[in-house]
């Protein structure tokens, strides 16, 4: 294992191996992940994996609409599934504020690319029988919506990640995160010490036990 890294990533789930991956991409070449059991050990596996754009903040639709695009991405890059499923998704509104509602989410939508649309509410009890027509006024349909195996994503994060020249270590505990004077960091490990100009800490559940390690609550 290396002794040196720009960035040292504690946590192997999908978050962490995400940054790995975007960090990687955008350059910064001298990046490392640590994991102290396997890959998506943690809350990541267990995930629903369901994936959807339609959000009331447009940042957080954008941000989704760019990662359900980036899945094909990272599959193709990696050679690793990961299992993706655009089976498309209704939002149904049953009065006239949820319909209002749903117009100005589809207006979001367009400006942001994202091509949601309205079909009518016997269509969408056509395509879903069981939902029921009489109970609906409108419904708005997004392609993008879906399903993704968040084990698969979490690996394929990796796998290009390294493509574009990161690393990861699996069975790798931290132990040990000490800063020097200068602000850079040793990440101690079971299997040595790698310094670091920075630490991202994507440790999920355990985000709060890896703060301490460094001094915060």
């Amino acid at each position: 294992m290396q002794t040196q890294a720009k960035v040292v990533i504690i946590g192997g789930g999908v978050v962490g191996c995400s940054i790995l991956f975007h960090l990687a991409k955008f350059g910064w070449k001298d990046v490392v992940l640590l994991e102290r059991n396997e890959l998506t050990s943690g809350s990541s596996w267990h995930a629903a994996g369901q994936i959807h754009t339609l959000s009331s903040d447009p940042n957080i639709s954008r941000l989704q609409g760019y990662t359900i695009n980036l899945y094909k991405e990272i599959e193709e890059i990696s050679g690793h599934s990961v299992g993706l499923h655009s089976t498309g998704g209704f939002y149904l509104a049953s009065n006239e504020a949820w319909h209002d509602y749903l117009k100005r989410e589809r207006s979001k939508a367009r400006y942001m690319g994202l091509h949601q649309e309205f079909i009518s509410v016997e269509e969408a009890s056509r395509r879903h029988p069981l939902i029921d027509p009489e109970r609906y006024i409108a419904a708005l349909w997004d392609p993008l919506d879906g399903d993704v195996d968040p084990s698969g994503a979490t690996y394929a994060y990796a796998k290009a990640a390294k493509v574009y020249g990161a690393s990861y270590h699996t069975y790798t505990a931290v132990l040990e995160t000490n800063q020097r004077p200068d602000g850079s960091w040793d990440v101690v490990t079971d299997k040595g010490t790698i310094h670091a100009d920075m630490v991202v800490n994507a440790s999920g559940l355990w985000a709060r036990e890896v703060g301490h390690l460094a001094g915060i609550n």
